[in-house]
């Protein structure tokens, strides 16, 4: 990773990983803001601070006071912060901006809809609430990146063996609590999406561009990226549009 200059002077910034993981999934683009100058902050959402190896049940509410209290933390009324969000994160950030005045937004491969179910003739979340019953915990599957690297690398660092279907469930009830405040946020919004994206519909993304009202709102795809893409093929091309994004003047 190329070194960037450090400036002081930058607003803080809250970063939210996504369901099942930790902050390793934005640890490049953490320690990139970071080194940029700006005070950063990146918790374990509840619910993914162990004990492993099998993930605890927790549920869209745990994860969003934590983030509003996470966020008084860090900012204040003349300095917002800036609030990066992965996947499930990516719902909490915009939560999060429906409720506090957030500096911008960056809005990494979003969690719209599971990949591949669009077609389906049921909700994929009456599925999971009658398995959640029955089998809470089923095997994790391998992290969703491309680079073979940077995939052993996660897999080394994932805390848990297992998915928790009851978060599972709450997090897709989480998409339809979220989805009518879209049209309210009017923070700068950054979104950035995978375009070989295996985990959540790629779609996703620019339907969730093209509802946003505020006129300071652009999408980026990445065309060698899955869905871990702070960890990907493109993550340095993520960091730069994420470091300029965030250095862009106030309207």
């Amino acid at each position: 990773m190329t070194e960037r200059e450090a400036k002081p002077d930058r607003r803080p910034c809250l970063i939210l990983h996504g369901l099942g993981g930790g902050p390793y999934e934005l640890q490049p683009l953490t320690e990139a803001v970071a080194a940029s100058g700006r005070e950063v902050r990146a918790p374990v959402l509840p619910g993914h601070d162990g004990p492993g190896p099998a993930m605890p049940s927790s549920s869209w509410p745990d994860w969003t006071r934590c983030a509003e209290a996470w966020y008084d933390d860090t900012a204040s009324e003349t300095a917002p912060a800036a609030v990066v969000g992965f996947s499930t994160g990516a719902m909490i950030a915009l939560h999060l901006a429906s409720r506090r005045k957030v500096d911008r937004l960056i809005l990494l491969a979003p969690f719209l809809a599971i990949r591949h179910t669009s077609r389906l003739p049921f909700q994929p979340v009456s599925l999971l609430r009658v398995l959640a019953r029955w089998t809470p915990e089923i095997p994790r599957r391998g992290p969703a990146v491309r680079d073979p690297e940077m995939r052993r690398w996660a897999s080394s660092l994932d805390r848990f063996r297992t998915f928790n279907l009851h978060a599972a469930v709450s997090a897709l009830e989480f998409i339809e609590e979220v989805k009518p405040l879209i049209a309210a946020v009017d923070a700068p919004v950054l979104i950035v999406q995978g375009r070989l994206d295996s985990v959540v519909e790629p779609s996703g993304a620019a339907w969730l561009h093209g509802r946003l009202t505020t006129a300071r709102s652009r999408l980026i795809e990445l065309p060698r990226s899955d869905h871990l893409v702070a960890l990907d093929k493109d993550r340095e091309s993520l960091i730069d549009a994420v470091l300029a994004f965030l250095d862009e003047p106030p309207a």
